[in-house]
């Protein structure tokens, strides 16, 4: 996912006064004034016939906080492990409403984004998550994704 969906339905031309978005991490000014934090990790459901996952790189967002503080850490490998609360702030095809499920977002090694981890809720994707997926359906979420 490119940018946060609150981003992306931004107009162009207001997005480069609104947003600040790089490549990991980026803040954006909503309608209503508030500075909103984001940062990108990675959902991953399990395929476990083939000992491997289908992976969302998504974006998160974060109070400001907890923002300032991955800030500081995000390059410590140290933090390795840090849980920060969050939501998710993409839509992720061929799923609905999933932008706002809540999620917690994981440091890992530093060469690897942050793991999402989806609270248990109801939903479809987080069944997924917990329970994994088949190959058939790996290729079903591609193909959307692709779409």
């Amino acid at each position: 996912m490119g940018l946060p969906e609150a981003v992306f339905r931004m107009p162009e031309p207001e997005r480069g006064n609104r947003a600040d978005i790089g490549e990991d991490a980026g803040v954006f000014v909503d309608d209503d004034g508030q500075v909103r934090h984001y940062v990108r990790g990675l959902l991953e459901l399990p395929i476990p016939e083939l000992d491997s996952y289908f992976g969302f790189g998504s974006w998160v967002e974060v109070s400001a906080e907890d923002y300032s503080r991955l800030g500081v850490l995000w390059d410590d490998p140290d933090a390795a492990g840090l849980q920060i609360p969050g939501s998710l702030a993409n839509e992720l095809e061929p799923y609905e409403r999933t932008e706002g499920l809540p999620v917690t977002l994981r440091l890992r090694d530093l060469d690897v984004l942050p793991a999402i981890e989806l609270a248990d809720v109801a939903h479809p994707i987080v069944g997924e998550y917990r329970d994994g997926i088949d190959p058939h359906r790996a290729a079903e979420i591609a193909a959307a994704v692709r779409n």
